[in-house]
């Protein structure tokens, strides 16, 4: 999963509200910290319904998607927490991004598509921390939807 994370995937993040209206935007960047959890960074101003129904009831899907395979990987969490993290992330956004910029450009989508959404400015920057409970096996194929084992 680490490597995975590294290699230049797109992120959708999705909540749900108690009242089961769902939500979901596209995140920037995340990475496995060093207990375990994940974290997803996401611009608040794009992500406000999914990060006020993750407040409400700390569940969280992330889904990962490589674009030059479309290998990918849903996760699940309970435990999710919110926060504002303005800069502290920056550098690991920008390599994410370049990363995932240069899969987009081999297919033909030009730079400025994806530099648009990458140029968040830092005090717009929030995360997701969660611990995954769940994680699903999304490539297209046979094995779709398939429990992937999470080691701990």
């Amino acid at each position: 999963m680490i490597d995975f994370l590294a290699l230049g995937v797109s992120h959708q993040v999705g909540g749900c509200t108690d009242d089961g209206r769902p939500s979901v935007c596209r995140g920037l960047a995340a990475q496995v910290e060093a207990d375990g959890r994940l974290i997803v960074i996401l611009p608040a101003s794009s992500g406000f319904e999914v990060l006020a129904a993750v407040r409400q009831n700390r569940r969280v899907a992330v889904n990962f998607t490589l674009p030059e395979t479309y290998k990918s990987i849903s996760l699940l969490g309970r435990d999710a927490e919110v926060q504002r993290v303005g800069g502290e992330f920056r550098a690991l956004i920008d390599d994410r991004y370049v990363k995932f910029r240069d899969q987009l450009e081999a297919h033909g989508i030009p730079k400025s598509y994806t530099a648009a959404y990458y140029e968040t400015p830092d005090d717009d920057l929030a995360a997701i921390r969660f611990t995954a409970f769940s994680a699903r096996n999304q490539t297209p194929g046979p094995d779709a939807g398939g429990a992937l084992e999470l080691k701990g």
